[in-house]
């Protein structure tokens, strides 16, 4: 269309929307193989998915594909925006387009920051908060090890490599009630803490002034090249993990890399609360965290940490649940949860390796429990293809509902019966 010149627009569209384009928002002016001008606007943030192109075609159309948000059908139709017919008139729609889809973007990254806030937590008492903080500090492999194992059973948060000594653990947490009950305190406990920067959390606390909150890692052969890979992916999950608000403190954990946080988090003063270490100046936090950016220096891999949700923010703590939880034999993953509506059922979800798990489900102070067991899918039931909804679907069909006492050894003995 010899009324629009297209190096000429993609020069000033791209020169308009660069403002755009942050922390948040990434945005990318390029000639396709198909269009003369096609701008990508998606989100760099790990809390939203989302994918817009704004396209530019030869015969001056300014076309919109379907937005990709993880959910749009693969029939989904895009729309035509207007028809350009002068170089100017092309910049203009190409760049309204654009703002309207980063202010969507911007809209969905704000609800699903929200969504991701923690929810309201029960009360800790204060003897239960001391108790946990005194066993998390007691040593890195007695103390806030198992803890932080107690936290991943509880929550279902997989650590973020994997390790022998991390199975075991798990294996222990699940079945050591003082553990599971220091792990709910603290998830509790720093999900219902107030949130602040580093200097923030000084003066709360009373030290001298200062930016850093952080944690060394020690060089480990095996699991560098595991916490590299889930670092490149940009965001990590640790529902409970120790920072210091000192940095020789911090490095004496291990220079191989360094987890520094930035801006506001949530945490537990675990000195003030235990009544010991208190020059380790260590506070206990955990959630989901933005990878912002990666650094080496000196040897070291500096990685600067930014808290955008809760983690474990909705654990359960039915006496019950949690027995069944530590009787249960072959448990390789679990997980117990609360709804936050009513009635308030608690579910104990446990993998029981393979594909064959169970679920466990329990109103308040219920009499009887409803039991789920599942296996794994086999050809033939009915599933059609290798689509994992199929054999899921396959799975729900085949699995058997019971409903048992409440007592652990009933409930146990159900998630154990085969299947013939």
């Amino acid at each position: 269309m010899s009324g629009v010149q297209y190096d000429e627009v993609r020069r000033r569209v791209a020169e308009s929307v660069a403002a755009w384009d942050d922390e948040d928002v990434a945005i990318r002016v390029e000639q396709a193989a198909l269009h003369p001008l096609q701008v990508m606007i998606s989100s760099k943030h790990p809390s939203t998915y989302y994918n817009q192109w704004v396209d530019l075609q030869d015969d001056g159309a300014v076309h919109l594909p379907a937005p990709d948000d993880g959910f749009t059908s693969v029939g989904a139709q895009g729309t035509t925006a207007a028809r350009a017919t002068t170089t100017d008139e092309a910049v203009e729609l190409v760049v309204r387009e654009v703002s309207a889809a980063v202010r969507v973007l911007e809209v969905l990254q704000a609800r699903n920051l929200a969504w991701h806030r923690p929810v309201v937590q029960p009360p800790v008492p204060d003897d239960a908060l001391a108790e946990a903080c005194r066993l998390w500090q007691g040593g890195k492999n007695v103390g806030s090890s198992p803890v932080r194992a107690a936290a991943r059973v509880l929550s279902g948060v997989r650590h973020y490599f994997h390790a022998g000594f991390i199975t075991d653990y798990d294996e222990q947490a699940r079945t050591t009630p003082e553990v599971l009950a220091a792990g709910l305190a603290l998830l509790r406990a720093v999900n219902d803490a107030p949130h602040r920067d580093a200097n923030g959390w000084s003066t709360a606390v009373g030290v001298p002034a200062g930016t850093f909150a952080g944690r060394g890692i020690k060089s480990k052969p095996n699991e560098d090249p595991q916490i590299e890979k889930r670092l490149a992916t940009g965001r990590i999950n640790m529902p409970l993990w120790g920072v210091s608000l000192s940095p020789d403190v911090a490095a004496g954990f291990g220079t191989r890399f360094l987890f520094e946080l930035v801006g506001d988090f949530p945490a537990v003063p675990a000195w003030q609360h235990s009544s010991i270490k208190d020059d380790e100046q260590e506070l206990v936090t955990g959630g989901q965290y933005r990878v912002l950016s990666q650094e080496v220096r000196d040897g070291t891999t500096h990685v600067r940490l930014q808290w955008f949700g809760a983690s474990g923010d909705r654990v359960g703590s039915d006496p019950l649940l949690l027995a069944v939880l530590g009787a249960a034999p072959s448990v390789v993953h679990s997980s117990l949860t609360r709804s936050t509506t009513a009635p308030q059922e608690e579910t104990l979800e446990l993998r029981l390796g393979g594909e064959d798990c169970a679920t466990v489900t329990r109103a308040p102070e219920a009499q009887t429990v409803n039991v789920v067991r599942y296996w794994a899918w086999e050809p033939g039931w009915d599933a059609k293809g290798d689509d994992e909804y199929s054999q899921w679907a396959a799975m729900r069909a085949a699995s058997r509902t019971t409903t048992e006492p409440a007592d652990v050894e009933a409930v146990v003995a159900a998630i154990k019966t085969g299947k013939n």
